[in-house]
């Protein structure tokens, strides 16, 4: 496992090579790389009301149903092993927003907008959201929900027009969620019992 450092350096790496191919895609599209992330007032507070929404109903799901939210958790064990040492709160805000720029400006500023010129928008949501889901090595169920959240996400997009607005939300919903799942997994002693089975099957 790559030190903290560098895990962050690697991740920041990452949105900026997401953000790159999302705009890359956008003028290849015919459209002006000026326009690709545009700002307003209006667009932060939708996105931020987004965002609250998403955190709601996630909350709703994790507090309210604890027995499908343990099971959420030990699944994405894998996918979250960087989390054993767990990330300061800063540093789950930087991951948070890198996740949310690189991949809104991928996903939605570049599939979705190129693909729809050709196959028309409910597909490009569509395909836009199930690479957005496979790209996060998620197990079926995971998936699943990745690609409901994509395709949420692909839809306001398309209705507002605005990058900034999606990129903000998930921002702030992977702040909430990246916090909930390193929380739970270490109160469920999830890296601990990985470790015990490892090491049974050592000695076996």
């Amino acid at each position: 496992m790559p030190s903290r450092a560098t895990l962050l350096l690697l991740l920041t790496g990452q949105t900026l090579f997401f953000a790159a191919i999302g705009l890359g895609l956008w003028v290849i599209s015919g459209r002006a790389a000026p326009s690709f992330v545009t700002f307003g007032i209006d667009q932060l507070a939708h996105g931020a009301l987004l965002a609250g929404v998403l955190v709601a109903v996630a909350a709703a799901v994790y507090y309210g149903l604890p027995k499908v939210s343990e099971y959420l958790v030990r699944t994405q064990a894998k996918n979250f092993a960087f989390l054993e040492k767990p990330l300061p709160f800063p540093a789950i805000v930087w991951v948070s927003l890198g996740a949310g720029i690189g991949e809104e400006a991928l996903f939605r500023g570049g599939v979705q907008t190129l693909a729809a010129d050709y196959v028309g928008m409910p597909l490009a949501i569509a395909i836009a959201a199930a690479l957005f889901a496979v790209v996060h090595f998620a197990r079926p169920l995971i998936a699943a929900i990745i690609f409901a959240i994509g395709v949420v996400f692909g839809c306001v997009f398309w209705i507002t027009g605005s990058l900034l607005t999606v990129m903000l939300a998930h921002a702030l919903y992977d702040v909430f969620a990246l916090w909930y799942v390193q929380k739970e997994m270490h109160r469920l002693r999830v890296f601990a019992d990985a470790d015990g089975a490892r090491a049974e099957e050592t000695s076996d």
